[in-house]
């Protein structure tokens, strides 16, 4: 685990606190579900939405840090557990699964089957597991990265998230991320970190889901603001949610 999910987890649930309302809107809405799950729910933006939505949540991580703050944002609206998603057992289903912003990268090939094994475990027949997923094109450069700024309080931050590496033979890419502190007690601090993260083509990810329990039911593009058209499974872009099913 990076210091970046632990020692500084404060900071990172700055950075990526952006306005995901419309996203959880139409979560709810493809979900069609009353309780759901989310494995490595990080500080618990997406619980406290769904919940929020009238959602009954449960949400797990494996850093302690982010299991505080998401327990801190939730109040008893929700409940987070200590666990690693490649192997848990919360000791009951759910009827549905969100995990969003490109958590499942942080996988190898092999955890993400044992992730997926244990996930099916916890879900309704029929249920649905929605992931967002970003896939590479064979052959692709790295991508230029993103860049944005955010703040709560006192503290502002700059983020810098690009490619260092990204080889799709592999399926290997590695990210480098940046977090300046541009305002707060901790102004002029610099947070910056390598992550080791898998990168999917359309087919290699066709493939771990067709050897889960999962069936691939639908892909979205979620890369147009307020809009998430249905696109083939074939396409390829960083903010894609893939539909699962039982």
């Amino acid at each position: 685990m990076t210091r970046l999910y632990e020692d500084d987890a404060e900071l990172y649930d700055i950075a990526f606190d952006w306005d995901i309302s419309a996203e959880a809107d139409w979560l709810v809405e493809r979900l069609q579900a009353t309780t759901v799950l989310e494995p490595g729910c990080g500080g618990g933006r997406m619980l406290e939405a769904l919940a929020d939505r009238g959602c009954q949540v449960v949400g797990i991580d494996r850093s302690p840090r982010m299991v505080e703050i998401s327990r801190r944002r939730l109040g008893a609206r929700g409940e987070v557990f200590e666990a690693d998603m490649t192997h848990f057992d919360l000791g009951r289903t759910f009827d549905g699964a969100v995990c969003p912003i490109n958590t499942l990268l942080h996988l190898s090939p092999a955890e993400l089957g044992r992730h997926l094994h244990w996930t099916a475990r916890h879900l309704e027949r029929r249920a649905r597991y929605l992931v967002q997923v970003g896939l590479v094109e064979a052959g692709q450069e790295p991508f230029a990265g993103s860049h944005w700024e955010a703040s709560r309080g006192e503290t502002s931050v700059k983020v810098d998230w690009v490619d260092e590496e990204l080889d799709v033979v592999q399926g290997v890419s590695r990210q480098r991320s940046r977090i300046e502190v541009l305002a707060g007690p901790r102004a002029g601090e610099i947070v910056e970190e390598v992550h080791e993260m898998t990168a999917w083509t359309p087919a290699t990810w066709a493939g771990a889901i067709e050897a889960s329990p999962f069936e691939l039911v639908a892909t979205y593009d979620g890369g147009t603001s307020g809009e998430w058209p249905r696109v083939d499974a074939t396409a390829t872009g960083g903010l894609l949610w893939h539909e699962l099913a039982l």
